[in-house]
């Protein structure tokens, strides 16, 4: 009885009605909404009751609710109802939902409706919602065109499918062969292989609790663009944005920045087969990690069969013929090839040779090559096209997250809840302490140091040295004595190793790998440099006796590690220069020292001497610097010996006065920087550079620039007052690279002391974390503002009120879906960006949106736009989806401007004319699924009144275009890399058959 009832919500279907190519909106199909309304609340409640008194008569000796609350229940009933005219759904959707899913999609739509009805109405009111949405989907079924409309919508998750697969099928082997079980093994391999971290600091004699799961550990930090031009603040981005659509990058970072986590975080993901959705081109990949430093033991460099060998790889005897080429041929192999500085500059070349050499043979594998900024120059790689990015110093709101991660790494290794609760109150207490001290912010802003100075806070009960080599001496002590003592490890019979023996052996290995530019040693070497040393340390071992001394160094130090089997390394380069630079200074080799300058390689092993070196030695070779560079007729070597000695100035604790002034005359001459990159290497000098830093008024605007950048980087209480003073130039590019320069400073005191007098009517203010969200409050307006890794909340709209924006970019982060708020309050929104638009899961807020324009990028699959239609003042609008072509499901008729980026998934393009009626420029970059036939482009004739500009890929797949009006349609056409393999045979087939 409740069928013909049900059947009265909906819009009775005419002859031919609904005959489209895409299924309904259920909104569309309710008959009190629409042009063609048949209902109204009143019919509403009159169903609604009906169904009520079905209900009670089908019982009548024992009604299930009492006759006074009939009528509330028939209210409560309608109005949940009603909610079918809102759902952002269509006809096949819903189907697939289900009754129970359907209801209660309804009840969240309609929440408040059954609160004032008794326990037992309730029950009856959620029966009859269910019966009646049991009603609601066998009407949907039974439409003429809901069939028609199922095989449109299956077919368009086939295509998706299909396209994916496209991508996927020759990075597959083939199932059940020999290259399949040995990949298994292989990816099984790489992912325990590198899915742990050392902690540094923690209980290093358990190597188990020692060790840090990586998907905790791995901070995605920010990459800088070179390709992009601009500033590298400006450029600032996440790895996974930074990568995403690379297929080839070299990347630069100082030492211990987290260039070989991020490496092992590549090779984790490819063989998890993890990567998030911005890296989905690199899902199916085979990793092959090859360390630099362990390929250059061998004359040659090795070709793919041999990179397990050359690395040591346990599996290497077990791989199939020709499998490396297999995998690298078809497309799908990951190459990643860590530490070009780690060879010695003559090799640098046999490097590049054979790195082009392996792009030119497989063009379709990613490559991922690292290296320190200063080891090889910005077109190294350009010829094979690698996209140029540096791995930056972590921001303020980085190294919070850096020390709570560390800290809670700790917390698994503590039992005790007192011990626990010391350790969170060491969390909190070094995370006050890095806010209040800049110099040892400024270490921190390194993961390595980071980790260091977390380590040392909790040893020494959070009493910390504020200076690098204090920093080191401290590690070295906490590693080599207090550690095994306080946990009363002891010592093997017949040894006693010293701190200061351990030292004085630790750093003659150390000194060895650095003149010999070796990054590792085998294990035989080590033990022969020992022996030589043991005869003038009669208190510490025999000379036979070197082996156990080797041994106890490799597992008890904690600075020593065995990469491969027979070989022997540091645990961090920056341990190995430290100690080796301490054994230079000890042999009196300043003149090495300083002659070495030239080499990148040597570059913190001379800084970190100035820090050991007594006050003549240090004066010494600081001179011996300063004369190199002053002799030498390359200019751009004259600049590294010259900036080289102001850098280390940082260690010099003690020196002449003479020595000091002939360094500081020296690097006046580099300033004021020119270049950005001339900056980035003149902040690394520190705070020397400010004394010697001109004012606005004498720079040019390029020079002016630049050395904000310098300013910035150096960062500080001094670098802020002095950043203030370039606040009010002309230049816009000058005060726009002060307002990129906030993440490097505390917010509220950049806010207040140099945003707040900042003209900001041309400028674009970037915010990037919650401090500085907290700081709107100290700006009174800012009209171009952009939102980096930020959910755009409520309160945040509200914030902005205040604030007049007039332009509106939002980069959500990937690690968190929210629904779009309201933007009614911001009156004076005229253009709004949102990128990744798939991580908001509600986007209906725009139709309130004021923006007369708007991009939206990276939308979901099968996204309808309709609540565009509300947006009465929009004008200009930008699509883009890796998935199809979005469009809304009625006209948007306010729009004149549109530009389309997406995937061509019909086999006819949408006609844009009837959706976007009054359209007068339409600009679309189409491409083409090489798996499906040919498309249809003549519809874009309808589009009367405009100009079309036509980008096609992969042009092969579409026709039609001699139908449309040449004097309005331009097309160009793109192609797109296609990976070689296998001829696709029978897998496409048997999925669309």
């Amino acid at each position: 009885m409740a069928r013909p009832i049900i059947a009265r919500l909906f819009v009775k279907e005419s002859q031919g009605a609904g005959l489209v190519d895409k299924p309904v909106r259920v909104s569309r199909l309710v008959s009190w909404g629409g042009e063609k309304r048949s209902l109204n609340g009143l019919d509403m409640w009159k169903i609604a009751r009906e169904l009520v008194k079905v209900a009670v008569e089908a019982n009548p000796h024992e009604p299930p609710v009492a006759s006074d609350e009939r009528e509330a229940l028939a209210d409560a009933l309608a109005a949940t109802l009603s909610a079918l005219g809102e759902l952002d759904m269509d006809d096949v959707q819903a189907v697939r939902l289900g009754r129970v899913g359907l209801a209660r999609r309804l009840t969240a739509a309609r929440p408040d409706a059954t609160r004032d009805l008794s326990a037992d109405a309730a029950v009856l009111h959620d029966s009859l919602l269910d019966l009646s949405c049991l009603h609601i989907l066998h009407f949907f079924t039974q439409r003429s065109t809901f069939v028609a409309n199922a095989q449109v919508a299956q077919t368009r998750m086939l295509d998706e499918t299909l396209r994916l697969l496209d991508a996927l099928v020759d990075r597959i082997p083939r199932p059940g062969s020999a290259d399949e079980e040995f990949e298994t093994r292989y990816l099984a391999h790489i992912e325990r292989k590198y899915s742990k971290l050392n902690i540094f600091g923690l209980d290093l004699s358990d190597p188990g609790r020692a060790r840090w799961p990586l998907d905790t550990a791995y901070l995605n930090l920010e990459l800088a663009s070179q390709r992009d031009g601009g500033s590298p603040s400006a450029n600032r981005r996440r790895v996974e944005q930074a990568l995403s659509g690379c297929n080839r990058a070299m990347l630069r970072g100082l030492a211990g920045s987290g260039k070989t986590t991020l490496m092992q975080w590549l090779a984790v993901s490819a063989a998890q087969n993890s990567f998030p959705d911005e890296l989905a081109s690199l899902r199916g990949r085979v990793p092959f990690m090859l360390p630099l430093r362990a390929l250059a033991q061998d004359p040659a460099l090795p070709r793919p069969e041999q990179f397990l060998g050359a690395t040591g790889n346990i599996l290497h005897g077990l791989q199939p013929e020709h499998w490396a080429d297999r995998v690298l041929s078809s497309g799908r192999g990951m190459v990643l090839i860590d530490g070009v500085d780690e060879v010695s500059e003559s090799e640098r070349p046999v490097v590049r040779r054979w790195l082009l050499d392996l792009v030119d043979l497989y063009p379709g594998t990613f490559f991922l090559v690292t290296s320190r900024p200063s080891a090889v120059n910005g077109l190294w790689l350009v010829e094979a096209d690698f996209d140029e990015f540096n791995l930056l110093p972590m921001n303020r709101h980085d190294v919070d997250r850096f020390v709570h991660g560390w800290h809670n790494a700790v917390l698994t290794t503590v039992e005790e809840p007192e011990e626990q609760q010391a350790v969170e109150r060491c969390r909190d207490a070094l995370r006050t302490t890095l806010r209040q001290k800049h110099d040892l912010y400024r270490l921190a802003t390194i993961p390595l140091m980071c980790a260091l100075i977390c380590a040392l806070h909790r040893d020494r009960l959070t009493h910390l040295p504020d200076r690098r080599m204090e920093l080191y001496a401290a590690a070295l002590t906490m590693l080599l004595v207090r550690r095994d003592k306080e946990r009363e490890i002891p010592v093997p019979d017949g040894l006693a190793p010293t701190e200061e023996a351990q030292v004085q052996l630790l750093q003659r290995i150390a000194y060895w790998l650095i003149r010999n530019g070796r990054s590792e040693a085998a294990q035989a070497t080590a033990v022969r440099i020992i022996r030589e040393k043991l005869p003038a340390m009669p208190h510490m071992a025999p000379p036979d006796r070197a082996e156990d001394v080797f041994r106890y160094l490799l597992l008890r130090s904690g600075l020593l590690r065995e990469p491969s089997v027979g070989m022997v390394d540091f645990i961090h380069r920056t341990f190995q220069d430290y100690l080796g630079a301490k054994a230079a200074v000890e042999a009196e080799d300043l003149d090495l020292l300083a002659e070495s300058g030239r080499d990148d390689q040597w570059e913190d092993v001379i800084r970190l001497a100035i820090g050991h070196a007594r006050d003549g030695e240090r004066a010494y070779l600081l001179r011996k610097l300063v004369e190199l560079g002053d002799q030498s007729a390359d200019p751009q070597l004259r600049r590294r010996y010259h900036l080289l000695a102001a850098v280390a100035l940082e260690h010099a604790t003690t020196l002449d006065p003479a020595a000091r002034a002939a360094v500081t005359l020296r690097a006046s001459a580099l300033i004021p920087p020119d270049t950005l990159a001339d900056a980035e290497q003149l902040a690394t000098a520190g705070d020397i550079v400010l004394d010697l830093l001109p004012g606005p008024d004498e720079l040019t605007p390029e020079q002016a620039r630049a050395t904000v950048v310098t300013i910035a980087r150096i960062g500080g209480e001094a670098a802020l007052e002095q950043l203030a003073h370039f606040k009010r130039v002309a230049d816009r590019e000058v005060r726009q690279e002060v307002a990129l320069s906030w993440a490097y400073f505390d917010a509220r005191s950049f806010a207040e002391e140099v945003l707040a007098g900042l003209p900001m009517d041309d400028l674009t203010l970037h915010l990037s974390g919650p401090e500085q969200i907290a700081c709107l409050d100290a700006l009174d307006r800012v009209p171009h503002l952009s939102l980096r890794g930020q959910m755009l909340t409520a309160d945040l709209v509200d914030a902005l009120f205040s604030l007049k924006v007039h332009s509106l970019s939002i980069t959500p982060s990937n690690a968190e879906s929210f629904a779009l708020p309201s933007l009614t309050p911001l009156r004076g929104l005229r253009r709004l960006v949102i990128e990744s638009c798939d991580v908001i899961t509600n986007m209906s807020a725009l139709g309130e949106s004021p923006a007369k324009e708007l991009a939206l990028h990276r939308l979901p699959d099968a996204v309808d736009l309709a609540f565009l239609a509300r947006a009465v003042d929009l004008r200009s609008l930008i699509l883009s989806s890796p998935h199809g072509i979005p469009l809304a499901e009625m006209p948007l008729a306010q729009v004149t401007s549109l530009n389309v980026d997406g995937v061509l998934t019909g086999e006819q393009v949408p006609d844009f004319a009837e959706v976007f009626p009054s359209l007068t420029s339409l600009t679309l970059r189409l491409t083409c699924q090489s798996y499906q036939a040919p498309v249809d482009l003549s519809p874009l004739r309808n589009v009367l009144r405009g100009q079309v500009d036509i980008t096609l890929v992969d042009a092969g797949k579409v026709h039609g275009l001699n139908a449309l009006p040449a004097d309005r349609v331009s097309v160009r056409h793109a192609g797109r890399a296609k990976p070689a393999g296998r001829p696709r045979t029978g897998l496409l087939r048997r999925f669309r058959g």
